[in-house]
């Protein structure tokens, strides 16, 4: 990020330290239920989701050429590869024979044949063979490829609409946030998976509650999430709704740190060994510092209101972890299990809120980041139901 934004950032961060006081919202925010169970307001959601860019994979998930990985993403097969040129494609993964879905798991092929028909596609997506091609005289397969996506590779992820022939614009949507996530270097990362596309019996924004808040960090993740540094504090945090975005930082320091940081002059901080921060990226990348590297999440709506699909991970700058520090795949292996711990509680919570009785849930003023993101989606989605204690 912009060296002025940290340090107003760390000056902030000083300011919850010193305090002992969190950033709150004005007045606690009610949500009504129906918020959670709606399928008209679910279908306006999956309109956000179908015409947002959305991070598929991290770009060094296939980095060489003709890397591929297949993703499921609302319902879709979806082929992300990596063509002869390094260039990055989006496709529909159904054959245009019959629908088949030509490609599945991950790995490097320069073509992939359909399994029920041998239709043959390479990596820039063009149907380049079919058995009994004689039969098939004045067929042009020039126009019989798969049905490619709108992406762009940015910032170490590649981006994808759902929609063909929409357009995509990733720097655009990302606004003011687009230098600030560049700046966290994903590009040079490596990606260490944590799960894979997990289903959740919970309504997406339930999930996505959790993502913005430390308060159950305590009594959900004593032995994962708890250990670092920031946990000491768990809602001495400041918030920021940027565009549709939301931004959610922590102090990586206790009141001694603050007093040293006071007696240092300004231009000596290093707001990236000060804060902790959490990108929520609309409508459903998170992107969160931990340790030495980056937690990389994808939460999408499910089937229907009352599931959620999330796939989890641990980008890593560096193969060998500093000293003390663990590995990157025992942090990948430490995200899942803190997943885990999050899951039966994320469950229960889809529960009551499909089937409370108590009219609304109640989102507290040190949950101001729950607060931005609520607000957030009803304005994508013009939602009018929120209110204020």
């Amino acid at each position: 990020m912009r060296r002025e934004v940290g340090v107003g950032l760390v000056e902030r961060a000083l300011k919850l330290v010193e305090n002992q006081w969190p950033e709150l919202a004005e007045a606690p925010m009610r949500v009504p239920l129906e918020y959670y169970r709606s399928e008209e307001i679910a279908a306006r959601e999956r309109e956000v989701f179908e015409t947002s860019p959305l991070a598929l994979v991290a770009a060094c998930e296939i980095s060489e050429t003709h890397d591929y990985q297949v993703r499921e993403v609302l319902g879709r097969s979806v082929l992300i590869t990596r063509d002869g040129d390094g260039v990055a494609h989006a496709f529909l993964n159904y054959c245009r024979h019959r629908g088949a879905e030509p490609v599945r798991g991950r790995g490097n092929a320069r073509s992939f044949a359909c399994p029920y028909h041998s239709w043959t596609y390479d990596s820039c997506g063009r149907l380049v063979g079919m058995p009994h091609r004689d039969r098939h005289q004045g067929l042009d397969l020039a126009e019989l490829g798969l049905v490619e996506l709108p992406s762009e590779e940015r910032h170490g992820f590649v981006w994808a609409v759902l929609r063909p022939g929409a357009p995509i614009d990733v720097a655009d949507h990302l606004g003011e946030l687009d230098a600030e996530i560049g700046s966290l270097g994903c590009t040079g990362m490596n990606y260490y998976p944590a799960l894979s596309n997990e289903p959740l019996a919970a309504n997406w924004k339930s999930v996505a509650e959790g993502l913005l808040e430390g308060l159950h960090v305590p009594y959900v993740h004593p032995d994962t999430f708890a250990l670092n540094p920031q946990a000491a504090g768990v809602d001495l945090a400041f918030y920021d709704a940027i565009g549709p975005h939301v931004r959610y930082g922590m102090p990586m320091f206790d009141a001694a740190g603050a007093e040293r940081l006071r007696a240092t002059p300004t231009e000596d901080w290093d707001p990236a060994a000060s804060i902790g921060c959490v990108w929520w990226i609309a409508p459903g990348l998170l992107l969160a510092q931990e340790l030495y590297g980056l937690i990389y999440a994808d939460l999408t709506p499910g089937p229907d209101v009352r599931q959620a699909r999330f796939r989890y991970g641990w980008l890593s700058p560096t193969l060998e972890a500093p000293d003390g520090q663990p590995s990157p795949e025992a942090m990948a292996a430490r995200a899942a299990r803190a997943v885990g711990q999050d899951r039966p509680v994320w469950e229960t919570c889809g529960r009551g809120l499909a089937q409370g009785e108590h009219g609304y849930a109640l989102i507290g003023r040190n949950e101001k980041g729950v607060q931005l993101l609520h607000r957030s989606i009803a304005g994508q989605t013009g939602f009018q139901g929120l209110s204020y204690a």
